[in-house]
């Protein structure tokens, strides 16, 4: 075999063993349509607020439908509309707050992605969610990670594990592994009786 021959199949032998996948690109291919600093975001439903946002900065990517928010932080409330309306209506109760370094989400599917010490406290659930960077799919409905996550309660209960997800309709969520922690049950008080 030549020389020649040999650096042939030498380069097909490497051309074929390499991957030129390197996965998705994140980098946006446009500068923001727009830009927002210190923005804040309040949804207002029958008169009261129903999720309040905010923001260090904000950019909107319309032709890439991404909006990025840094220093990101939310408060979600609860109201009850099925009040007596001649009763003065209840101040909103809140519900979930949350925070992360980052956001990214896709305008027209509202998944997105929260990453840089995301803290999500669920009041209703009596649940706090603490990780690196979580995700969420709007159409399934469920919150996921393939990093660590710490969950507590105020009852005591502390859960700790990898490869977190939760699913909100079924309000179920489980761990792939590396599991570890501590769940309180609530126990029924049993009832006693006193002799005469």
């Amino acid at each position: 075999m030549s020389i020649k021959n040999t650096y042939i199949l030498y380069f097909l032998i490497l051309a074929t063993a390499c991957s030129f996948n390197y996965g998705t690109i994140s980098q946006i291919e446009e500068e923001p349509n727009l830009i927002m600093e210190e923005a804040e975001y309040i949804r207002i439903t029958e008169g009261s607020p129903e999720i309040r946002v905010a923001a260090r900065e904000v950019r909107h990517y319309e032709k890439n439908h991404i909006m990025e928010l840094d220093d990101f932080s939310f408060e979600q409330f609860i109201m009850d509309f099925n009040a007596n309306p001649r009763e003065q209506p209840a101040e909103p109760e809140l519900n979930s707050w949350g925070r992360a370094g980052q956001l990214r989400l896709e305008t027209d599917t509202n998944n997105f992605s929260m990453s840089d010490n995301v803290i999500i406290n669920v009041d209703s659930e009596n649940l706090s969610i603490e990780t690196d960077d979580i995700s969420w799919n709007d159409n399934d409905r469920i919150l996921q990670t393939q990093g660590t996550v710490h969950i507590t309660r105020s009852d005591g209960t502390f859960i700790e594990g990898t490869g977190f997800s939760a699913d909100t309709r079924s309000r179920s969520w489980e761990f792939e592994s590396a599991v570890e922690g501590t769940i309180i049950e609530e126990t029924a008080e049993e009832e006693t009786t006193e002799d005469d």
